[in-house]
């Protein structure tokens, strides 16, 4: 661990030095350093790193591409961000809600509340129900926006006339999105290592059905389990052979939707 803080400092240097020949400054104030752990861990070790002449002390949470990660990766102070801003934005559309009509209310809440709910929501896949819960409230209040009806109404019917997956299914569709552009090249080259395709050592009728090799076991349901390396083969091999086989980004989205909404709403 120690080399690992080594070498993270040697690489804030170079970072440093870059800046300074490029007439850029790096804030020392405003550098944040979060060390992750698992909250079952009790270890007290707690590492600081050197960037210039100040020596930074990890935090509890960062913000990370408009995620607030924990240092246990529990996502609670996310959850807890992304529903306070939702709940804004669904407070400013209500207050207009009576001049617009339920087309443009829709342009407004996918604008300013369902491209927040879905934004990097990967990360919030093996979640417990406590915390999807709260979003898929959210959620719930937005369509009730939309469609104008009381809170004692029931929601499943509003999701199913407005065609919304809940939130575990979205979860579940930006994953597999992500890995059908990993088997088809259209995806960065550490993602794709983490999802190889099945190669079968014989001949095999199966050999054409793009399934994903099992290469890792994990031995933790709340953090293994969570992982892309972990969910992608699960989840994909699943899905039946002719949505892994679609042709296009465009025809795969539409089949898979297709296929979470049915599955959901059919066991309802």
């Amino acid at each position: 661990m120690v080399d690992a803080l080594k070498r993270m400092e040697a690489c804030i240097t170079d970072i440093r030095s870059w800046c300074r020949s490029n007439m850029l400054v790096l804030n020392e104030k405003k550098t944040e350093f979060i060390y992750f752990s698992s909250h079952f861990s009790n270890s007290a070790w707690n590492p600081t790193i050197k960037v210039g002449n100040s020596t930074i002390h990890p935090v509890s949470q960062a913000r990370n591409l408009g995620m607030t990660m924990d240092s246990s990766m529990r996502m609670t102070g996310h959850v807890q961000c992304l529903c306070k801003a939702a709940l804004h934005a669904i407070r400013m559309i209500g207050n207009i809600r009576q001049y617009l009509d339920q087309k443009t209310t829709t342009m407004l809440v996918h604008a300013f509340v369902t491209s927040r709910l879905d934004a990097c929501n990967s990360l919030l896949f093996g979640l417990p129900d406590n915390l999807i819960n709260k979003i898929q409230r959210v959620q719930n209040i937005a369509a009730r926006l939309i469609l104008r009806v009381p809170r004692h109404e029931h929601i499943t019917p509003l999701l199913y006339q407005l065609h919304w997956l809940p939130i575990r299914q979205r979860i579940t569709f930006k994953i597999l999105l992500l890995t059908y552009k990993v088997i088809n090249y259209m995806a960065p080259d550490f993602i794709s290592e983490l999802a190889p395709l099945h190669v079968p050592t014989r001949a095999l009728r199966s050999a054409s059905e793009q399934r994903l090799e099992i290469t890792f076991r994990s031995s933790t349901k709340f953090y293994g389990d969570r992982s892309f390396a972990f969910a992608a083969p699960h989840l994909w091999n699943g899905l039946p052979n002719s949505i892994r086989s679609a042709s296009s980004v465009a025809s795969f989205k539409s089949r898979l939707k297709t296929y979470l909404f049915r599955q959901h709403f059919l066991s309802v």
